[in-house]
């Protein structure tokens, strides 16, 4: 009879769904270090890909009894890791976008003026660009980027599933981004 550190994946996997925590344990070790490795190539980032091998594994054990019996369980690990990576580039890249940081640095000088770069002029050219989206994408990118909201509370908070979410706020920013192109300092100087 092998030993549980011996035992394939599958039979781990088996195990674990009939109530063995040590083959959870023993899969988790197995993955740790390889999956680690892989997710900060992928990031750039050793603290985000050690908490992604977390989720990873989090996500194995709520869906354990997803994948049929006998199915091989190292693709289907390393496909969770990837879609949780994506996930989390996708994430950063919405959360990185200049527009609204650069109003932030704007409105750190006015200009009396009233020119572009003003104070007043920098809020209604927000408030004129939020108010030209669609209601859904509107509140959205609202709760998002004014709020701070993360996907699944504006999801819970809209009713939408997280992917809706996403594409409002993909479609949203994507829009207000061009509106408010100007606004984002040394734009100018590469013209």
């Amino acid at each position: 009879m092998e030993t549980i550190r011996e035992a394939s994946d599958e039979t781990l996997l088996a195990a674990h769904r009939d109530g063995d925590p040590g083959a959870f344990e023993t899969l988790f070790r197995r993955y740790e270090r390889p999956l680690h490795r892989h997710l900060s190539r992928m990031l750039g980032d050793r603290a985000a890909a050690e908490d992604l091998v977390i989720e990873t594994f989090q996500r194995l054990h709520a869906h354990r009894d997803d994948l049929r019996p006998g199915a091989p369980v190292r693709p289907w690990v390393y496909t969770i890791a990837n879609n949780l990576a994506r996930n989390r580039v996708r994430r950063d890249r919405l959360s990185r976008w200049l527009p609204l940081r650069a109003i932030d640095r704007v409105l750190a000088t006015p200009d009396p003026a009233g020119r572009v770069g003003s104070t007043d002029e920098v809020q209604r050219r927000v408030a004129a660009a939020l108010a030209s989206l669609p209601e859904r994408q509107r509140e959205a990118c609202s709760l998002r980027l004014l709020r701070e909201l993360s996907l699944d509370e504006i999801a819970r908070v809209t009713g939408a599933s997280v992917g809706t979410v996403k594409s409002r706020l993909f479609y949203g920013q994507r829009r207000l981004r061009d509106l408010l192109a100007d606004l984002a300092p040394g734009e100018e100087e590469g013209r």
